[in-house]
């Protein structure tokens, strides 16, 4: 649990510096929910930080590039240092599991405030224990201007 501690806090000490527009949102994924805070979606580069609320308590920090910048739609990149916590894999010894996300996403803005967007993301997932998979989901997020 220290350890999902130290992630958040480096995640909001990284949006003070950069003072950016933040970015609130939830995502359903086939793997978890997410509760997610983040610089602006709309930047060439944005990171997120993800609390995973469903069956597993867990954290995720993301960093996105946008390959794809239109004024309605944009597509991104990027990669993501998740850690669940202890009541993942209780079949382990081990019950903090770290792993890897590479999420391929688009976020689509159809209003003309374009605060308001959804989203479709895929993301590979590297884990512990040879438990790689691959999650999908769609999304909701609002960025706060």
């Amino acid at each position: 649990m220290k350890k999902v501690f130290l992630l958040a806090f480096a995640l909001f000490a990284f949006i003070s510096i950069s003072q950016a527009q933040v970015a609130v949102g939830i995502n359903f994924q086939s793997s978890d929910t997410f509760i997610t805070v983040g610089t602006d979606p709309n930047n060439e580069f944005f990171g997120e930080a993800r609390l995973g609320i469903g069956h597993d308590i867990g954290l995720e920090l993301m960093g996105a590039y946008n390959f794809v910048r239109k004024s309605e739609v944009n597509a991104y990149v990027g990669a993501g240092l998740g850690l669940l916590g202890d009541h993942h894999h209780k079949h382990h010894d081990d019950h903090n599991d770290i792993y890897v996300a590479i999420p391929i996403g688009v976020l689509i803005t159809p209003f003309n405030t374009k605060n308001l967007g959804f989203l479709v993301e895929a993301a590979p997932v590297f884990a512990n224990h040879n438990d790689s998979y691959l999650r999908g989901g769609v999304g909701v997020k609002y960025t706060f201007r």
